[in-house]
């Protein structure tokens, strides 16, 4: 074969195979879950959150909204379908928060995780993560297993953004990634997909921190059967240097 034929068969070949897609900024391979990096907020009975702080998940907690495999890493978070909503805001829900909060401007900021839905509620729907301020969600992301998607909410202020930010594989596992620049560029991968947005103007004043999620949204039975259980086989946290 010629080199001209050579050339052409290897640039045919790359287009049937299409654009390589990456997770944002170059992430690298996935890390299991560093459960020290986090504090975790469960319920604690009606109306009451518990927060568990790094060194105690390093240590081998356990409880029914939280546990960690000592062999791979994994953590599980599962809510209970009993535990009422808190001060207006959707719950139940059971969250790993960073450990540190950060302004966007000061710090380029990166969550990557990946995860199975074990267990999904009534609803079909769980939040899996988010970017969380001292006012409220920034951005979160919602798996919909009636349409098999992730939806992202942008939130900025009184209005609110809806996306279709990716699919959700048919084995339930679901690839994320959240990242925020200094110049106001707020980016989400899921599962490959990749969408390129603007930091919301409301987002510009406030701390924020990122927060890995099984969480439920809005009416819900209250029972404790109707719960959302996720497994975060990978779980990784980054502020880079600018």
């Amino acid at each position: 074969m010629s080199l001209s034929r050579l050339v052409c068969a290897t640039c045919l070949t790359l287009a049937l195979a299409g654009p390589a897609l990456t997770p944002a900024w170059g992430m690298d391979t996935p890390q299991p879950p560093q459960a020290g990096n986090f504090t975790l907020q469960e319920p604690a009975a009606r109306l009451k959150l518990r927060l568990i702080p790094g060194n105690t998940l390093a240590a081998g907690y356990r409880s029914p909204f939280y546990q960690q495999n000592t062999a791979t890493g994994a953590i599980t978070l599962q809510t209970d379908g009993l535990q009422p909503s808190i001060q207006g805001q959707t719950a139940p829900a059971t969250v790993l928060r960073e450990g540190t909060a950060w302004y966007f401007q000061q710090t380029p900021a990166d969550m990557s995780a990946s995860l199975h839905i074990d267990t999904w509620p009534s609803d079909q729907r769980v939040i899996i993560g988010r970017i969380q301020s001292p006012h409220g969600p920034v951005a979160e992301l919602v798996a919909d297993g009636h349409h098999s998607q992730v939806t992202a909410i942008i939130h900025d202020g009184t209005s609110t953004r809806r996306i279709i930010a990716g699919t959700i594989y048919p084995d339930r596992h679901i690839s994320y990634t959240i990242s925020s620049r200094p110049s106001g560029t707020l980016q989400i991968v899921v599962n490959g997909t990749r969408n390129m947005l603007p930091m919301p103007v409301a987002a510009t004043a406030p701390v924020m921190w990122f927060e890995a999620v099984a969480g439920q949204t809005g009416w819900h039975m209250p029972c404790h059967g109707d719960m959302a259980r996720v497994t975060f086989t990978s779980l990784d946290v980054r502020h880079p240097a600018p």
